[in-house]
């Protein structure tokens, strides 16, 4: 990967414009740089000394992770900028298209009304049409002008009479007389509207029942976009600091903007990739931005617009990743949150600091080993001054060395909470997306029932009983719409006149059931609908027996006077619900998103795991304390794994189920984001030592080498300790016991490599266990694997303390158990007493080694053995 130098540090090329304005880098980099300084200070006098180890692997080592940390908290910012802003003007373009998708539909359906081809002739009031299209208008409010126009351009009759033109001549509308053309759509200025911009989706109307019969006219509906676009702008850019989204054309100019004193109407706008940083400048002013494309829906892509989110630069990284308020996600392994580099960063921080503890360790062996294990406090002395000198120096190393964990820690950690930040917020988005989506389907589900009660073809039908005529025009209606799995009309008695689907006549003439069919029957206002629960009715699935959603509304009498039955629409749930949902998630493998009712039942669901009836695997006090149009974020354990989840309650859309009191039918949309397993208490990496006891002064001290295993800390005294052993190959030996790793070579002998945690505890100190060299006053040498690497201190005698008598163990070896500052307490072992307790297991490894092995193997053996 390219890397280019900012501020004397390596970045990837795409941050590295970008880096001047993300504060938190320099959060870290000025105390990273200090801290170095500081090194560099200490090795100089460790240098003139001669009394500190070589520290110039271990600088360099943490100045490379510096810059891999800084690089990598730099992309992981961008990418989470760069995520909210793709993910926005994705779904500004997205459910623009999936509204547009249903004006297609509904104009096609108007344009084959029937009072629309009686005007054409001229058999039609004008009056009485715009009432018609005043009616229709009234249940669908996303449009603000119907208009109906001769062949010649004439206006014939029109919902708002004062904007629109006499005469409407524009080849961009005439383009629906062509044939095989369904529709058009045309944005710009129109004559319809007075001049000014507008949608518009157009269709040809034929004056009688034949394709070439009579003149034809165009029926024009004008769609209110900047109403419904400015709306959606204000959600999607709410907690996006000074954003903008634009809605731009197939030239690049900016047809609509959240924004105008940013990003002008009109101003021509270019995309930005990835090969600039994502960074495009505009009038001046640097932004961050991406473009969405239309994902296309049941096939239609739109007019070919883009949406465009631009948030300015200075903005877009000004706030570092908010600390989470909970406990959540604490103890989940979040490695599956980042790329491999990323992961990698703790692991060379823990194993350079690995490195660093055992340089100091043995640095502080060997000052300890200028002056006498135990000599009184206030002794005096050239050699002693320099081992104290010496001692001071590694301990300032040592705490530098910490500090600069620490900054890498914190900033590892303030990575992991933007990841997990960014998984939240997400899986909340998401949700709130995908409700959004399906109560904007649902509202056109609602307007359908009522739409099409007002046609008149079906109310002569059910008045007549033609049966055949209504079915002609149900099929009609559901080739334009494609969401349904089942259209029917039924009589006053609820019983079945004509259905949509030739395949399904066998439902013709039943008696439908449910509260759905008698409220439908019983409205007296055109302008309402009822919907049934999400359940069985017998009219969806192979056998009749799936739960769906049928929305109803009663057929007027043509005459007026009373209903001549109802019309219901099966909405063809199982897949239409299932490409919403999926269409809210983000690619991300095992993301799973489902609709849900208050009461806790799955509604539909785009993972196999949930089907339809299945309990919410969410809490049903949630559920239904949920307030509407409200989501919460929060996690759950399911099969094993940890999950984000993001829960948003339906508010309705426009007309559609607005400041409603709460139901157990209201619909929620659930969105679960893989985290990670959830790991066990205490997994985490061990803590350093709380404690160092310091000697008073004109008492007697001991020297102590501090090390954890299982958890808990233990020491020797330091004399007894040869050294700390860097990572080396450790050869097997087959048939040993479980607390013998096998042997390795230190100064020319073969020693054996006892695991303390499995020798003390049966949990054996891992794959990173620490090696140690101890040795008894007799002379007898092994190596310990220990869990981890604390201190060497000075502690007074009279700190230690008989240990009680502890199982297995201690009965065997004197321990003494040394107090500690605050709660800690370190168990102080004997090398002699810790030999004796391992000659069985030496014995019986020894007796366990194969006859070839080596002289020198079969000799350390036989020296512990003897011991």
């Amino acid at each position: 990967m390219t890397k280019v130098y900012r501020k004397g540090l390596p970045f990837s090329a795409e941050v590295a414009p970008l880096i001047g304005a993300m504060p938190l880098l320099d959060e870290y980099r000025e105390p990273l740089m200090r801290l170095q300084g500081a090194w560099d200070s200490l090795a100089l006098l460790g240098q003139m000394s001669g009394a500190a180890t070589d520290m110039a692997d271990t600088r360099s080592a943490f100045e490379a992770l510096t810059g891999r940390l800084l690089d990598s908290l730099a992309r992981r910012q961008l990418r989470n900028a760069v995520q909210q802003l793709q993910g926005r003007s994705q779904v500004a373009i997205d459910i623009l298209i999936r509204n547009l998708f249903e004006r297609t539909a509904d104009v096609g359906f108007l344009a084959s009304d029937g009072p629309l081809r009686a005007a054409l002739q001229g058999d039609e009031d004008p009056q009485a049409l715009r009432q018609r299209f005043a009616a229709y208008v009234a249940k669908y409010s996303v449009y603000d002008q119907v208009v109906l126009l001769a062949a010649d351009g004439r206006r014939i009759a029109a919902l708002d009479e004062s904007r629109c033109a006499p005469r409407v001549d524009e080849p961009a509308l005439r383009a629906a007389f062509e044939p095989g053309r369904a529709f058009v759509e045309a944005h710009g200025p129109t004559a319809l509207l007075g001049g000014q911009p507008g949608l518009v989706y157009a269709a040809a109307v034929n004056a009688g029942s034949g394709e070439a019969s009579g003149p034809r006219g165009l029926l024009c509906l004008s769609f209110k976009l900047e109403d419904e676009m400015l709306g959606l702008f204000r959600a999607l850019c709410a907690g996006v600091k000074r954003s903008v989204l634009v809605l731009k054309d197939g030239e690049g100019r900016v047809l609509l903007t959240s924004d105008p004193w940013q990003i002008p109407l009109g101003a021509p706008l270019a995309d930005a990739g990835q090969a600039q940083g994502w960074r495009l400048d505009f009038a001046g002013r640097d932004y961050l931005s991406c473009s969405s494309a239309a994902s296309g829906y049941e096939g239609y892509f739109g007019p070919g617009w883009t949406a465009q989110m631009l948030q300015p630069l200075q903005h877009a990284f000004s706030d570092a990743p908010p600390e989470r308020q909970e406990e959540r996600a604490r103890q989940v392994d979040t490695r599956e949150l980042f790329d491999e580099e990323l992961r990698s960063i703790p692991i060379e921080a823990r194993r350079i600091q690995r490195e660093l503890s055992r340089s100091l360790w043995n640095g502080k062996l060997r000052s300890r080993a200028q002056t006498p294990a135990v000599a009184s406090a206030g002794a005096t002395g050239g050699v002693q001054n320099g081992s104290a000198f010496a001692v001071t120096l590694l301990n300032e190393v040592e705490r530098t060395g910490d500090q600069l964990r620490q900054v890498f820690e914190r900033a590892i950690a303030q990575l992991e909470d933007g990841a997990l930040g960014a998984v939240f917020d997400a899986a909340g988005f998401q949700a709130e997306l995908a409700i959004s989506i399906v109560n904007r389907n649902l509202y056109e589900r609602a307007n359908d029932c009522r739409w099409w009660a007002l046609d008149a073809r079906l109310q002569r039908a059910l008045a007549t009983g033609d049966a055949a005529s209504a079915s002609a025009v149900l099929a009609s209606i559901h080739a334009l719409y494609t969401v349904y799995s089942l259209l029917l009309v039924f009589d006053t008695a609820g019983r079945v006149v004509a259905v949509s689907d030739p395949a399904q006549a066998h439902h013709v003439g039943r008696s439908l059931q449910g509260e759905w069919v008698a409220g439908a029957l019983g409205l007296r206002d055109a302008s309402r609908h009822v919907v049934s629960a999400h359940e069985p009715c017998g009219l969806y699935g192979e056998d009749g027996h799936a739960p769906c959603l049928v929305y109803a509304a009663g057929v007027p009498h043509p005459e007026g006077g009373g209903q001549v039955g109802g019309i219901a629409i099966v909405f063809d749930g199982a897949p239409q619900f299932r490409a919403m949902l999926r269409a809210a998630l983000p690619a991300q493998p095992g993301a799973a998103a489902l609709l849900v009712t208050r009461a806790g039942e799955v509604v539909a669901s785009s993972d196999e795991r949930w089907q339809p009836g299945d309990r919410a695997p969410v809490s049903l006090a949630v559920l239904q304390g949920l307030a509407a149009d409200r989501q919460v974020t929060g996690e759950l354990d399911h099969q094993g794994r940890v999950q984000a989840f993001g829960l948003a309650m339906s508010g309705g859309y426009r007309e559609y189920r607005r400041l409603t009191p709460p139901d157990a039918t209201d619909l929620a949309a659930l969105v679960l984001l893989p985290l990670g397993e959830r790991l066990e208490d205490g997994a985490g990496a061990a803590s350093q030592a709380a404690f160092e006891p310091q000697a008073p002064v004109g008492t007697q001290r001991v020297d102590i080498a501090s090390f954890l295993v299982d958890h808990q800390w233990l020491g020797l005294p330091a004399l007894q300790v040869l050294a700390a052993l860097e990572r080396q190959r450790i050869t097997a030996w087959p048939q040993a016991p479980a607390a013998v790793r096998g042997m390795l070579g230190f100064e020319g002998r073969m020693l054996p490599v006892l695991d303390l945690g499995q020798l003390l505890f049966n949990r054996p100190c891992g794959d990173e266990a620490a090696l140690m060299v101890c040795q008894t006053a007799a002379g007898q040498r092994l190596v310990l694997a220990v869990q981890q690497l604390g201190q060497v201190f000075v502690a007074g005698a009279e700190q230690l303390q008989p240990s009680p008598t502890r199982p297995g163990w201690a009965a065997q070896a004197q321990v003494r158990l040394l107090k500690g500052q605050g709660p800690s307490m370190l168990t102080l072992l004997d090398g002699d007493d810790l030999w004796r307790l391992v000659s069985g297991v030496a014995e019986a490894a020894a007796s366990a080694a194969p006859t070839g092995a080596t002289t020198s193997s079969l000799a350390a053996t036989q020296v512990l053995t003897l011991g």
